[in-house]
């Protein structure tokens, strides 16, 4: 009778190993039989409660995303203020107009000697000896040229005599041309230019995280899945090992290494749990919720996504990269811009050396016309100022060009080093495959022999070798993961993140400018 449990149990067993002849992670092993009560059961953390579960797939992780990430808004936000600055340098050479209305009313009171006195406002309303009002309607007209011509107009139409007063300044030295004068509205158009480039460099940056999140959502995933088929061998075996011991076939003694091997599983599947829920955490602060979600990605999104990147990184050559990546990179962009700005500064800088000469040419019109045209001429001897801010302006000058061409190499090594990484990372995706593919088929042959009972495989053997199947596996899968991971920052090293997600992603052009 012992036989012929011992003999059911060991073909009930041999039978469940046949399935893992199928590729899919999930179909590794038959569900294992509950453990006994002698060993007590994991907690299915499975049963998520009220979590409301979210089938994930990338493209929606990405538009979830920009559409609720703190930093993307809190930056959005800020383009508002940025983009109102702008506005502001464009109106510069707008005319601006000082409208004043004063009215105000004084008394006058004459002491004995007939010297009059005035009081305030306050004591004139109480009365007095005499009491004068007077009232003022004026507007003031203001209006520099791209040249520098600055134009002031004062008129009183109100008033008799002088009702209109002007004044002209034309610079002949410093000031004068448009480059000088358009230098402030220049460096606020670069300015506006960089923001909006600092603004694709923080969605580049976090749609990248993104990616990478959600690679560490589905690798998690199937380490949890791989963890649960090991448990569930582990329990199988020791149920084995148990039943023989009772048999007397085995010796107690040998029940202690499956035990001790149970209990690391128990653990492993604890530690895979809890990497999960870092996994789904993450994602939710990159969205920016609290609600109670447990994202599920679909394993086959591997397959879809790896197919992609591979059929891509294909098609990638290191040139042509470098090239793309100095066209395309934020920082590089920025930095271009920045040597403009400074540009800019140095110009300006040289104009503060010159003499302030100017044609200025002022009057009044009313009852009597007054009119007078004149050069008025200014120098300050003795000030270091505007030399020293001209040195800084020409040494911060060659350092930004130090600074691209530093960058430049840097981006070149990098794009370089990021495709041979994606490269030898599909490689080694391959050798992950094949080895996968070994083991397999060193299962299915020895399975095949301990059926017929040839070749001296054990049971215990068959446990090894179906332990190395998933090893090798889990080694197929990391490998996936990191060549996914590896592709999605080439494409950040390049900057061309957004312009590979734009088919997938919701990105409207007016609030991420």
């Amino acid at each position: 009778m012992t036989v012929l449990v011992c003999e059911g149990l060991r073909m009930g067993f041999a039978l469940g190993l046949v399935a893992l002849a199928l590729p899919a992670l999930a179909e590794t092993l038959p569900l294992a039989e509950p453990p006994s009560e002698a060993e007590p059961a994991i907690p299915d953390r499975g049963d998520l409660g009220d979590a409301e579960i979210v089938n994930l797939t990338l493209p929606d992780l990405l538009n979830l995303t920009l559409e609720g990430n703190r930093e993307l808004r809190n930056q959005a936000l800020e383009r508002i203020v940025q983009r109102q600055q702008l506005s502001a340098a464009e109106q510069t050479f707008n005319p601006r107009f000082t409208p004043t209305i004063r009215a105000d009313a004084a008394r006058s009171r004459f002491s004995n000697g007939g010297d009059a006195t005035d009081e305030s406002l306050g004591s004139v309303l109480l009365g007095g000896d005499r009491t004068d009002f007077d009232q003022e309607v004026r507007l003031d007209t203001a209006l520099t040229t791209r040249l520098g011509t600055s134009f002031e107009l004062g008129l009183t139409p109100f008033e008799g005599g002088q009702a209109l007063q002007f004044r002209v300044s034309q610079p002949l030295l410093r000031g004068f041309g448009r480059a000088v004068n358009e230098a402030p509205l220049n460096q606020a158009r670069l300015g506006e230019t960089r923001n909006q480039l600092a603004l694709r460099g923080t969605l580049i940056n976090t749609l990248t995280t993104a990616i990478l999140g959600y690679n560490d959502l589905i690798n998690a995933q199937a380490q949890v899945e791989i963890q649960a088929q090991a448990l569930e061998r582990r329990q199988r075996q020791l149920e084995i090992l148990q039943a023989l011991v009772q048999a007397g076939r085995r010796a107690p003694i040998d029940l202690f290494d499956p035990e001790r091997s149970l209990a690391d599983a128990q653990r492993n599947l604890v530690e895979a749990r809890n990497r999960l829920d870092q996994a789904n955490s993450t994602l939710l602060n990159l969205i920016g919720t609290d609600a109670d979600l447990r994202f599920v990605a679909s394993v086959d999104a591997i397959a879809q996504l790896f197919t992609a990147a591979a059929a891509q990184v294909a098609t990638y050559e290191s040139e042509e990269l470098v090239a793309l990546a100095l066209a395309q990179r934020t920082d590089y962009r920025q930095a271009q811009l920045q040597r403009q700005q400074q540009e800019l500064d140095l110009l300006v800088a040289r104009d503060n050396l010159r003499w302030q000469l100017n044609a200025v040419a002022d009057g009044t019109l009313g009852d009597s016309d007054r009119s007078a045209v004149g050069l008025v001429a200014t120098r300050t001897f003795g000030d270091p100022a505007p030399e020293t801010s001209r040195v800084a302006s020409d040494i911060a000058l060659q350092q930004q060009d130090n600074t691209l061409a530093q960058l430049q190499d840097q981006i070149r090594n990098d794009v370089i080093a990021g495709l041979n990484e994606a490269q030898a990372s599909l490689l080694q995706v391959e050798a992950a495959e094949r080895a996968t593919l070994n083991a397999r088929r060193q299962l299915e042959a020895d399975q095949a022999q301990f059926r017929l009972g040839r070749g001296g495989v054990t049971l215990f053997q068959l446990i090894n070798q179906e332990e190395s199947l998933v090893n090798a596996q889990t080694n197929e899968l990391a490998a996936r993961i990191a060549f996914l991971n590896t592709v999605a920052q080439l494409e950040q090293t390049v900057g061309i993140t957004l312009e590979r997600w734009a088919g997938d992603i919701e990105l409207g052009r007016e609030e991420w400018e």
